[in-house]
């Protein structure tokens, strides 16, 4: 399999990757406040919040790929002057592996829903939630951290097109947001809302890059004649 053929799959990741994290959110309720009497809390651990969760960690698994693409893609083009691309991978990962760890408090209550729940169970499941939506806080900015340094890679024309590269500056200004404001949102329903719009931004970014690369790829763009003389 040549280089070429590799970049292509590596490109298809982060599609994959952003289809089904648009999917999971899709799928996933809305917010539970923290109060919650038992009732609401049993009926919104229904099966779609499993469907969600698996999809959103089958996403953040795909997603891991298209760092690594990256990661090989930018080192290429500093010749290993390391500049963006040790954030990119780091931050990547990162985002990646807390976005599949935010999913295990909701994994384990749509598991245990499908048996009666006691009291104290319910007050498990409402510490359980409450770890999942404290955890939005730090993704945000790691999201930020990612976006904003992918992203000035790319407006240094090192990958994609700078276009690209200042949609992924909005996106980092988004997560800087949503994750600062996950920490003093007294409601739940903004905090969910403040994920919603990062995950939906932040999956929409990875697409369009993941698209423009599978059409050009980067070897391809690297090995092209520079012009000689300029207009």
């Amino acid at each position: 399999m040549n280089e070429r053929t590799w970049e292509r799959l590596g490109a298809a990741s982060g599609l994959v990757a952003a289809v089904l994290l648009l999917a999971g959110l899709l799928v996933a309720p809305g917010a539970l406040a923290l109060d919650a009497r038992p009732g609401m809390m049993i009926a919104f651990i229904r099966p779609a919040v499993l469907t969600a969760t698996l999809l959103i960690t089958l996403g953040a698994v795909a997603f891991m790929w298209f760092v690594a693409h990256l990661r090989h893609v930018l080192q290429r083009a500093e010749k290993g002057a390391e500049a963006f691309s040790p954030v990119v991978l780091v931050s990547g990962v990162s985002l990646a592996t807390m976005t599949a760890l935010a999913m295990v408090p909701l994994t384990v209550l749509a598991t245990l829903a499908t048996r009666p729940a006691g009291l104290g169970e319910i007050e498990v499941a409402r510490a359980l939630y409450a770890v999942h939506q404290l955890s939005l806080g730090p993704i945000g900015l790691i999201a930020a951290l990612f976006a904003v340094s992918a992203g000035t890679a790319m407006v240094r024309r090192e990958i994609a097109g700078p276009w690209l590269g200042w949609l992924g500056v909005l996106v980092a200004v988004i997560g800087l947001i949503a994750g600062i404001g996950s920490f003093f949102a007294a409601a739940p329903g903004v905090i969910v809302l403040l994920a919603y719009v990062l995950g939906i931004a932040f999956a929409l970014w990875i697409a369009a890059a993941s698209i423009m690369m599978l059409v050009r790829p980067e070897v391809e763009r690297t090995r092209a004649p520079r012009e000689v003389f300029a207009h």
